[in-house]
């Protein structure tokens, strides 16, 4: 749970860490120990020797008092002597009333000098109260078997061995500061290959394929850097196929969504007329003969329209191609915004579209094309604005005004792009395909669209008929509603 936690640097640190420490406290115990048992070793054969001097003092006829003090002087330590007769009981000691000595039989030293002639045991004495290192041999004492003893305190023997033993610690805890220091250096460097794989992955994350990455630690870093690089190519090949589907994609859905909008916007006004006309058929069975009739021509024309927009739609769709050409022929503009005129108004039966016309125009261009341009024209008029509608034409040009509330000048240019739509006339399904739709026709004619448009005052929308325009019929004028 605890490596969950933990950065890989930092495992590896505390596991360098742990291993050294472990290494060192290891090897020390065995040392200690080792160095203890050769400590003893040596002193249990000083305490050999000096039983030897002690005894041939002895034979020449000095105490064991004198000979324990003239031993201690040599050695430059205190040294216990003990006389032990062969039924342990204790005969002369030079650091403790032997009065008071328990019997020493039982003795391992006293017991192995008995049986072998020599004997030495580590122990801790009762009588001065610490731990020795004992050396026995059997000896004549005035004619009888006794056994001689010698001991030293086990603190005064390692003494040498303390000072040795601080001198490997302090040793040891210089490798353990040294190790630490190099497994921290290490430590940084692991930190910062893994800081620039971290961010060169975030960069590639982010898509910046092309970002700087260099790691030189070791080996393996190196494996990761070049593994990490050609693994970004191939996510930056990836990418690019991925746009590119993407990008084919999301334009054969526009090019479906603009068919579809298309369809639904063009074909609305044609059908909402026949269905008024339908209803009121159905609904009014005692309309005169010559309405009926009429209202059945009105169906009939907006069948027609279908049909022709039906025949159209492939054109359109093919327009920004340049597959086509319009179909150019001579027909009256008058015909055309009349029955636009009066179609718009079966939409919106409340208002007038006004046509003001003084000769009876005629035009060389596509028909259904210009029907288009004059339908949307005065839709769009309609929707926006609550007052009657103007078309005013001559032979020069046409144009659709209404006082509604106006075009923001900002906006003024970008309600001619496909799918723009004021957020506000959310009523409005057009998906903004008409205006789109009427600039690219004028265009396809040579012809410009000019908008003109103050907030609060209205818009007026006007563009110029083809220069190959006639007039007839010049004694009819005047300005009449639809």
């Amino acid at each position: 749970m605890l490596k969950r936690n933990l950065k890989l640097s930092q495992i590896f640190y505390l596991n360098f860490i742990l291993l050294l420490v472990g290494t060192l406290a290891f090897t020390s115990v065995i040392i200690y120990y080792s160095i203890e048992q050769i400590e003893i070793k040596q002193y249990t054969n000083q305490l050999k020797s000096e039983l030897a001097y002690v005894r041939s003092r002895i034979d020449e006829g000095k105490s064991l008092d004198l000979a324990a003090k003239e031993m201690s002087r040599i050695m430059g330590r205190p040294l216990r002597v003990t006389l032990i007769a062969m039924d342990g009981t204790p005969l002369f000691d030079n650091e403790a009333n032997v009065e008071k000595m328990d019997n020493h039989a039982n003795r391992p030293e006293i017991m192995a000098a008995r049986r072998e002639g020599f004997g030495a045991a580590v122990r801790y004495s009762k009588t001065v109260k610490n731990d020795r290192i004992y050396a026995a041999k059997l000896i004549k004492w005035n004619g009888k078997d006794a056994v001689l003893r010698l001991s030293i305190s086990l603190d005064e023997a390692m003494s040498d061995f303390t000072q040795l033993w601080i001198r490997i610690a302090l040793a040891f805890l210089a490798a353990i500061a040294v190790g630490f220091i190099i497994s921290r250096l290490i430590q940084r460097e692991i930190d910062d290959e893994l800081g620039k794989v971290t961010d060169y992955l975030k960069e590639v994350a982010a898509k910046n394929y092309n970002a700087p990455f260099t790691a030189g630690f070791s080996s393996e870093f190196k494996t990761i850097s070049l593994l990490l690089k050609k693994l970004a190519k191939r996510l930056e090949k990836g990418e690019k196929r991925k746009r590119k589907y993407t990008a084919k994609l999301r334009l054969a859905n526009r090019q479906r969504s603009e068919i579809i909008s298309a369809i639904s916007h063009e074909f609305k006004n044609p059908v909402a007329a026949i269905m008024g006309y339908t209803e009121t058929l159905m609904e009014d069975r005692d309309l005169p003969l010559s309405i009926r009739e009429k209202f059945l021509q009105r169906i009939e024309e907006n069948t027609k329209r279908i049909s022709n927009m039906i025949d159209r739609l492939s054109f359109i769709t093919r327009l920004e191609s340049s597959e086509v050409k319009p179909s150019m022929s001579d027909f009256e503009l008058n015909e055309i915004v009349q029955s636009a005129a009066h179609s718009l108004m079966q939409k919106f039966p409340d208002r007038n579209v006004v046509v003001k016309a003084s000769e009876k125009v005629v035009i060389h261009a596509d028909r259904t094309m210009m029907e288009m341009v004059v339908v949307n024209l005065i839709d769009n008029a309609l929707k926006y604005s609550e007052g009657d509608v103007e078309v005013t034409f001559d032979f020069e040009k046409i144009s659709i005004t209404d006082r509604g509330e106006g075009i923001a000048e900002s906006e003024i240019e970008e309600i001619t792009k496909k799918f723009y739509r004021i957020e506000k006339h959310t009523w409005d399904n057009s998906m903004g395909l008409g205006l789109a739709i009427v600039k690219y026709i004028l265009r396809l004619h040579n012809i410009e669209l000019k908008i003109d448009s103050k907030r609060g005052e209205g818009t007026t929308v006007t563009f110029s008929l083809p220069s190959v325009c006639t007039i007839i019929n010049k004694s009819e004028s005047g300005s009449k509603p639809a």
